[in-house]
């Protein structure tokens, strides 16, 4: 259903025209004299001037249009607010079938919201904390910024009043897939629930146009240029959404306001270096266009700790900010989490998307140099407290300070890939250690190999079940003897047996009963016509017996022997033994002559050859992840299985 209310007139102040394009906006500002209207039927009562806006790099503008789950709306208004670690933009949209909602830019997330009313007692303002829950109406949610804003100024249509000037508190929540945010402006407050996205997701058009290499087209903003008031070096601003810049000359750290820029303190020139990957370097991540417009180093602020890393802040004009990290070498590309996991602090382990993350650090950061521009009003000395966790070569990172809990999620990066993304030829910092989600380069060859040998062992399985099927072993010979200690030859003869041809190979299995005394044989296989024979000799020995209430046996009563490549014939054995004299007992042993016995010791034999390998990636695996789990604050909880 396409717009229908279009009401228009003339501001009392200047008489430039105005149109209402929802029938719900009870104000509108001027945009020629800034004058704050407010309606009544048809008449337009003039209730003083609007603040200026701040000089604005946002892509979006009163006019512009685009898409929500489907739904088509047109942007009519604006408010800006401000609070101590940042400004940012709320527009106010109005939907093809007259409903209105709100669309939130702040920090490079953009998030779709609409007043709801709820039924829920909502807590005090002063009584949240970040990371605290929070019910409202059945559904759970986690603080993640509470803020006390100002607003700043005001633009075309408004639902409500807008007076540069006050103050407020507000306080955002997420679930999941929700996000929600309590004004506490008014009593009971408001509650506006909604949903983050992307700004592909909304497919705008009609933004504002200029010029800028990073927006790959036209409709881009130029961005804000001035000099540093303490060593008067060119500086620039590349987003509404940037609240401090560290000169890169004088070190000094500048806080923006308004159209003046405020100095917050001077950085020690001491600490000043030049960072690896310079300001204003663009490349490409994921596809995205980027530049680099900061650089900050922090450090772990464990006693005795001297770890320190870089991050460096990139902007995309359509894409907010994004982090390049690195580390001793190691890089990360890391972006804010939207629907951050429901975790409590220094949690072992938990799941998230279906992959599931171990806590590898839990301490607190500090920042210790910046340079460039960043969102926030940063300081040297601001700290915050850090909890890792790690899916190699996922980390998901979670930051919290006294009013604010973030997170968010980085990917593994080759140090090759960033030299090519930024067109680097300076070579990269050294690699040193292991890093705690770099990807163990072990892992798909050890796969590889685990594979490879169930392939070769169920080859070599169904290799040894034909032979055992195809070259069936026979019985040819079962007789039971009884070998005594009275008799004087100690030699036997057995029954004679037919090969009707050549046997792979003969086995003689001695299957005797011998029990606490030792057996010593000779046994010869001789063929009846020709008196060719084989022989083979063996010692069998069995004791066993009961100690401290305990059985407990050594040795074996059988044993065997094995004749290769014998010719076809009539054949016997002769025995020859000899009975040890710890026993007096006779001994009767059941003798077996078998046919190509099927031969499993090969079989064995090559199954413990192919498992030397999976054994031996597998400990170079487990290597790898022990010198990772050895660089974590945990003492290495949660290694390599």
């Amino acid at each position: 259903m396409g717009r229908s209310y279009v009401k228009r007139a003339s501001c009392p102040s200047c008489g430039a025209p105005l149109t209402f394009r929802s029938a719900a906006s009870l104000y509108v500002i001027c945009d020629f004299c800034r004058s704050t209207l407010l309606r009544t039927g048809d008449d337009l009562q003039n209730l003083g001037r609007m603040a200026e806006l701040l000089e604005d790099s946002s892509l979006i503008q009163i006019g512009s249009e685009g898409t929500f789950r489907k739904r088509h709306f047109l942007v009519i208004g604006r408010i800006q607010l401000n609070y101590q670690s940042g400004i940012w933009n709320e527009w106010h949209i109005l939907f093809d079938d007259g409903r209105s909602a709100w669309l939130a830019e702040a920090a490079g997330e953009w998030v779709v919201s609409a007043q709801v009313a709820v039924s829920d007692p909502l807590p005090a303002f002063a009584t949240l904390t970040p990371e605290m829950l929070v019910t409202v109406d059945g559904r759970s949610f986690t603080v993640t910024d509470l803020q006390t804003a100002r607003c700043i100024s005001g633009q075309g249509e408004l639902p409500f009043k807008v007076a540069a000037g006050y103050d407020v508190d507000t306080a955002d929540l997420r679930s999941k897939d929700r996000f929600l945010t309590i004004d506490y402006s008014e009593t009971p407050p408001l509650v506006y629930v909604g949903q983050a996205v992307t700004f592909a997701d909304l497919q705008l058009e009609k933004l504002k146009e200029a010029r800028d290499p990073l927006a790959g087209g036209s409709s881009q903003v130029v961005a804000r240029a001035f000099n540093c008031p303490h060593c008067a070096a060119p500086l620039r601003i590349h987003s509404s959404a940037i609240e401090s810049i560290a000169c890169d000359s004088c070190g000094s750290l500048l806080g923006v306001d308004d159209e003046n820029v405020r100095l917050l303190q001077a950085a020690a020139l001491a600490l000043r270096e030049v960072p690896w990957l310079p300001l204003a370097s663009q490349g490409q991540l994921q596809g995205i266009d980027w530049e680099v417009i900061g650089c900050m180093r922090r450090c772990s602020a464990a006693p005795g700790s001297d770890d320190s890393w870089c991050e460096y802040l990139l902007f995309n004009p359509r894409q907010g900010f994004a982090w390049l990290i690195e580390y001793q070498g190691h890089w990360n590309f890391a972006r804010t989490l939207a629907s951050p996991p429901a975790v409590s602090r220094r949690q072992a382990k938990f799941r998230h998307d279906g992959q599931e993350f171990k806590l590898f650090y839990s301490g607190e950061a500090e920042v210790i140099y910046v340079v460039g521009e960043f969102y926030w009003r940063v300081s040297v000395g601001e700290r915050c407290a850090v909890d890792d966790y790690i899916c190699p070569p996922l980390l998901l990172s979670r930051e919290v300070t006294a009013k604010e809990a973030s997170w968010s999620q980085a990917e593994y990066l080759p140090p090759d890939q960033v030299c090519a993304a930024f067109g680097i030829n300076t070579p990269a910092p050294r690699q040193n250690g292991v890093y705690a989600n770099q990807p163990n380069p072990l892992l798909d060859t050890h796969r590889c190999i685990c594979r490879q040998f169930w392939q070769l062992a169920l080859a070599a399985t169904v290799v040894q079940l034909a032979f055992a099927l195809f070259f069936a072993s026979q019985l040819v010979l079962k007789q039971r003897i009884v070998l005594s200690p009275q008799n004087d030859e100690a030699t036997l003869t057995s029954q004679e047996f037919v090969l009707g041809s050549r046997a792979r190979s003969l086995l003689v299995r001695h299957g005797t009963d011998v029990a606490n005394n030792w057996l010593s044989v000779n046994t010869t296989l001789v063929e009846k016509n020709t008196g060719e024979a084989y022989l083979g000799m063996q010692e069998i020995s069995h004791y066993k017996g009961v100690e401290d209430g305990d059985g407990w046996s050594e040795g074996s009563p059988s044993d065997e022997i094995v004749f290769k490549a014998v010719p076809g014939g009539t054949y016997y054995l002769v025995i020859e033994y000899e009975l040890g004299t710890d026993n007096a007992a006779a001994i009767v042993d059941t003798l077996e002559v078998v046919r190509n016995p099927a031969g499993w010791s090969n079989f064995v034999l090559v199954l413990i050859f192919l498992a030397v390998f999976p054994l031996l990636t597998r400990w170079r695996k487990n290597a790898f992840e022990a010198r990772r789990w050895s660089a974590s604050d945990l003492g290495g909880a949660g290694g390599a299985a």
